[in-house]
């Protein structure tokens, strides 16, 4: 009877563990900013005109900053404008970029938004605190 008992205890705190591990935090909806490296092109949405060619290579240094090289072409002709950048991305994808070498008083905020797509392929910015799109980006290899 109490061998009975004990399986019986076993039984309901590992069917206790097991039901704890699936209620954790799905690893999936976390913001995994490493996504960010490499070279992004802004596509062109229709039914806006936007002749210019806009691509941002981003350099990481840590999991939640870096660098960016952000290259901005008006028409085939003129060639390419090129702004070194900076940025610091949180862990829900709110991302700050910044001219300057740090966050401080020195830099100033260039661009505000928030990351709600960062795929291996795709990148969709939103407007801080909005459901407005603002841009997305294609991955280049």
């Amino acid at each position: 009877m109490k061998t009975m008992k004990l399986w019986r205890n076993i039984l309901v705190m590992c069917a206790a563990m097991l039901s704890l591990a699936s209620c954790s935090s799905n690893d999936d909806d976390k913001f995994d900013a490493s996504r960010l490296e490499g070279k992004w092109r802004k596509t062109i949405r229709s039914g806006i005109m936007d002749g210019e060619t806009v691509i941002y290579t981003f350099y990481p240094e840590n999991w939640y900053s870096g660098r960016i090289e952000q290259m901005v072409s008006a028409w085939p002709d003129e060639g390419w404008k090129t702004t070194d950048l900076n940025y610091r991305v949180g862990e829900t994808g709110h991302m700050n970029i910044f001219t300057g070498k740090t966050y401080n008083g020195e830099s100033k905020i260039y661009l505000e938004v928030d990351i709600h797509k960062l795929t291996g392929s795709e990148m969709i910015w939103y407007q801080t605190d909005s459901s407005e799109e603002i841009a997305r980006f294609t991955k280049e290899k």
